[in-house]
């Protein structure tokens, strides 16, 4: 099954205009109280759907392009009941297109100092931790929390653990976490 319209690309396309031109947040940073781990995960399913929200008409027009040359009549979606070898040249690159997507999405707010959506929303942002000896590596951390990320459980038990809520790759990206303040 896919499916896609022009109102979902038209509205995927407000998404990508209002992601890159909210306002960001004014306000120092409040020391006084941790970034929760459910917080932060919080963000992480805001952000991720957000982006899938962008991604998924524009991933589902290839899969009905092709559909469409196989039956000879183009729809805006279609269900069929198997699938053909050709199904996976199509929905691959779609998969490796959204994670790049949602990569750069979050790669590319905080190379610009800005807040994610998810961030905005729950009110704390990633800074560079001042006590790291190297500076912040924005690919790395946002490579390291794909990767945390996939190990969940493990990931979600170490960072309920910790004294400050951080995450591992926090540490591993000299990067801490902040609320902020109103």
């Amino acid at each position: 099954m896919a499916s896609s319209s022009l109102g979902s690309i038209f509205v995927s396309i407000v998404i990508v205009v209002f992601a890159l031109f909210y306002p960001q947040k004014i306000g120092q940073p409040d020391q006084s109280r941790l970034v929760g781990v459910w917080r932060r995960l919080g963000s992480f399913f805001i952000d991720l759907i957000l982006v899938l929200l962008v991604a998924a008409p524009w991933a589902a027009l290839p899969i009905l392009v092709a559909e469409g040359h196989y039956t000879g009549n183009y729809q805006w979606s279609f269900e069929r009941e198997f699938a053909r070898a050709s199904d996976t040249i199509y929905i691959l690159p779609a998969v490796f297109a959204i994670f790049f997507g949602w990569f750069y999405y979050i790669y590319g707010h905080l190379r610009k100092g800005r807040l994610p959506v998810g961030q905005y929303i729950l009110s704390y942002k990633v800074t560079n931790d001042p006590q790291a000896e190297h500076p912040l590596n924005y690919a790395k951390r946002v490579l390291f929390s794909f990767l945390g990320l996939c190990a969940w459980p493990v990931s979600l038990v170490l960072a309920m653990r910790s004294p400050t809520k951080q995450f591992w790759w926090d540490s591993a990206s000299n990067t801490k976490v902040e609320k902020i303040g109103a």
